[in-house]
């Protein structure tokens, strides 16, 4: 059971944006220091719900500060860049980091990150599926030509070459059934998480993918298994409610302002799944938040909370999302040592393959 962290970037309540990365990078080091397996670092635009734009920076930032956590992105948003620098991008961190970079894609949701960037959105999966194929020719070939729809390349040869071979190991964000599919289809591990839906659908999701990937060959017992979960521990119950409430709330609201089928932001073409999440999202309340991926409490109760998590998601390894909305450093740290010395050794022991 490997457990990692996930970080957002949100700014919240108005705390200085230099000081939401500075404390970032310290908790990161602290992380190592507990036994944190990974962090995980997501690509966003124009908007305080999450204002890193360039994962691979902080990720470069993160590779000089540690030795051993794995750096993952989660996700690099694929039709909004140019494969070339992404592949030339994450080979430099893998290479920086000593071969350590988990590298999470995606295709992207927020309609104003594909506006802005001028990037069709109802284009969003073809040039997903279109990118990540040049970007593994451009990590295993020594020279390469792609003459696809959206890109078309003559005799590339990027540089650096990563130090993972045949190439860092790579993971699909899945949301939508058809993803889920895809991904199976083709032997790709996933990240999710009941950010988009509830656990009883992420759950019954993944069901369905592990049997797909066995029929299509694939063998589940040897991939990773992410799954994200906000997660904050204190020494009581009690106060754990008190702290993490407000910014869990905060957070929901906050991303029902931004999905597809939000006021003013249409749900173009591959994206109509999202339609009534707003509604849904907007009205969240303290009773939901478990069935919505939010775990809180004292160390006792969130080892309970985790260990049905585990069985419900088939998950091996926690994206522990611990800076939930603007949750101050001083308890996020504290969240992260009680986690690291009364939950995750229990956790460990008791891992069992549910596959």
């Amino acid at each position: 059971m490997k457990v990692g962290l996930f970080y957002l970037f949100s700014e919240f309540a108005g705390v200085p944006q230099s000081e939401i990365i500075n404390d970032t990078l310290v908790e990161v080091e602290y992380a190592e220091e507990l036994g944190f397996d990974a962090v995980w670092l997501p690509e966003h635009h124009f908007s305080v719900y999450g204002i890193l734009g360039n994962p691979f920076v902080m990720a470069a930032a993160i590779a000089q500060r540690t030795k051993r956590m794995q750096i993952g992105t989660a996700v690099m948003v694929l039709p909004l860049q140019h494969p070339l620098r992404v592949a030339e991008d994450g080979a430099m961190v893998d290479v920086l980091s000593g071969g350590r970079l988990l590298m999470g894609v995606g295709r992207g949701y927020q309609n104003p990150e594909f506006d802005t960037l001028g990037v069709p959105q109802g284009e969003s999966r073809a040039m997903f599926d279109e990118s990540l194929e040049i970007i593994e020719k451009a990590w295993t070939q020594d020279e390469f030509s792609h003459d696809g729809r959206f890109w078309r390349i003559e005799n590339a040869a990027v540089y650096p070459k990563p130090i993972q071979k045949p190439h860092p190991p790579i993971f699909w964000a899945a949301a939508s059934a058809e993803t889920y599919k895809l991904a199976a289809r083709k032997g790709y591990a996933l990240l999710r998480s009941p950010n988009f839906s509830t656990m009883d659908i992420v759950e019954n999701s993944f069901n369905k993918y592990l049997v797909d990937l066995r029929a299509n060959g694939f063998d589940p017992e040897q991939m990773e298994h992410p799954a994200a979960i906000k997660l904050y521990v204190a020494p009581t119950d009690e106060e754990a409610r008190r702290d993490a409430i407000p910014h869990a709330l905060w957070f929901f609201r906050k991303l029902a302002s931004l999905i597809p089928g939000a006021p003013g932001r249409p749900a173009r073409a591959g994206y109509e799944q999202y339609t009534p999440l707003p509604s849904t999202l907007a009205s969240v309340t303290e009773d939901d938040l478990w069935e919505w991926g939010v775990c809180y409490g004292s160390p006792e109760r969130v080892a309970e909370r985790l260990r049905v998590f585990i069985q419900r998601t088939g998950t091996n390894h926690i994206l522990a999302h611990m800076k939930i909305g603007g949750l101050e450093h001083a308890k996020v740290m504290r969240s992260m040592e009680l986690f690291a010395k009364h939950v995750m050794p229990t956790l460990r022991k008791e891992a069992v393959a549910r596959i």
